[in-house]
Parts: C-alpha cells; structure tokens; sequence
C-alpha cells in the first residue's frame, strides 16, 4: 500500500495524541485557576494486579493536583440520568493525602484517605451514564474510565507519599477528571413515568452541559476503614469524577478548588 500526506494524517488523526498535546497546550497557555502543568504520560503501576499505565496529564496548585485523563471520542454522545428534583451540588470525594509527623507525636506518619470536601466547583451529580452505541451487555465505557483513572490516582498519590520528606510535613489532594470533546447530555425524568413492565420512559427534558460530576462506587485499592453496616460502607466507597466537554475546560477548571470557609471542616486541621 502506497502512502501520502493524507492516508498519514489519516492514521495519526484517528489517535487521541493530538487531542491531548492541544489540551496541555491551551492550559499551559491559559493556566486557568493558576493551574500548572507539572507533568504528562507519567508511568503508574497498581499495586495489587500489577497493571500499568499513563497518566495523560497533572496539573498543580498549591497541595492540590488535578489528575487528568483526555478521552477523544468520534460522533459519540454521554448522557446523564438526573432525577428531575435534584439541584447543583458543591461536593467531591476526593482522595487525600498527609505526610509528616502529627503534633504531639515522634514518628512520621502517612494517612491517605477518599473524603468529601466542599468545593467552588458547582455542577450537577449524576449515577447513571449512557453511551450512544453501547449494548447493555457492554461493559459500561465511563465506569472502566473512570476506575482505570482513580487507581492512576491511587498509584500517584503512593508515589508522593514516598518522595523525600518535608521537615513541616506534607498534604496532597487529587481530583479525577476527564477531558472529552464528547457532548454531554442530561436527562431530566421523573421516576412515575418510567413503565415498570418496560423500563421505558414516556417523557424526559434534555440539556446539553459542560461539565458534571460523576459519583458512584468505583475501582478503588486504598482501604476503607471498619464498618458496623453496609449502609455507611456503600456511603464511603463513592468516589468523584469530573467529566469535562473539552471547549470548556479553561472556565471549569478554573473552578476547581477545595471550598476556603472556616464552617466547611477540612480532615487535616491540626496536623501541620
């Protein structure tokens, strides 16, 4: 098979490569929320399979990191199920993380920890998510995603947590998103029209959106703590990820930071 110009770009433009080298470009560019590009294609490894990977992109402000996975996608659709009831939410399961000697104490301690902190970042929660094209004898796509990202996000965080110690000790916090030049759809439905003996809704409202949050329980290898009922460990075992159409990155991540109120309780008060 002869190749030119054309049949190249072809094969190149069918990766997702591009789309990942523009998104660095436009935020390292932009630097929106004084986010900072702090590395790309950073090799993780999960310690219980053994399973490796790349983590597209890490932005930095401050303690907090932004864990980025870009996702391009051809004539696809995701579509959110929001109950009709449900407002905009400020909460995130993220992880955190802290390294350093507790006051008081004389050894150096490491704590990581998936806890729900209030944010600046406001936008719609959703469960459920369908794929335009998917089976429902499919794995779901944005679940896989998502796990594979929040075990990146595991892997990183261990690494951290290994790097030469501060003397005032160390505090991390990491936010799962993934950039997609998907359209994002929501839609709105009220539970008494779904036929029970079909599972088919009569009627449903659609937006098209530019970020949500997407909280369920997900792939997760950092050891949740001791529970007495099932219904609290379901609770702590959410995770939060963010899900970003890919034109309006610079506005929602310029959005994401840990919420700075004295009445919103962050876990690691009166560690440093």
């Amino acid at each position: 098979m002869s190749e030119n110009n054309e049949s190249l770009l072809n094969v190149i433009n069918k990766s997702g490569f591009l789309f990942q080298a523009r998104l660095e470009k436009e935020i390292k560019s932009a630097r929106p929320g004084n986010w900072e590009p702090i590395a790309h294609e950073h090799r993780w490894v999960d310690p219980f399979d053994g399973k490796e990977g790349f983590i597209d992109l890490i932005l930095e402000y401050g303690i907090d990191r932004i864990v980025i996975e870009c996702k391009k996608t051809t004539d696809a659709t995701w579509i959110f199920l929001i109950p009709e009831n449900q407002g905009d939410t400020n909460r995130a399961r993220l992880l955190w993380t802290f390294e350093g000697i507790i006051p008081g104490g004389t050894f150096r301690k490491k704590t990581s920890e998936w806890y729900d902190f209030a944010t600046n970042a406001i936008s719609l929660e959703a469960l459920f998510c369908i794929v335009r094209g998917q089976g429902e004898n499919d794995s779901p796509m944005l679940e896989r995603l998502s796990s594979s990202l929040l075990r990146s996000i595991e892997s990183l965080a261990s690494e951290e947590l290994e790097y030469a110690p501060k003397p005032s000790g160390s505090i991390h916090v990491y936010w799962p998103v993934i950039i997609t030049n998907t359209r994002l759809f929501i839609c709105r439905y009220d539970p008494d029209k779904i036929d029970i003996s079909t599972g088919h809704l009569s009627d449903a409202s659609f937006d098209e959106i530019p970020s949500i949050r997407f909280r369920k329980n997900l792939s997760s290898s950092v050891q949740a703590k001791q529970y007495s009922e099932l219904g609290q460990a379901n609770l702590d075992y959410e995770r939060t990820v963010f899900v970003v159409n890919s034109n309006h990155i610079l506005t929602v991540l310029g959005q994401m930071k840990i919420l700075n109120d004295i009445r919103m309780p962050v876990p690691w008060q009166g560690l440093l």
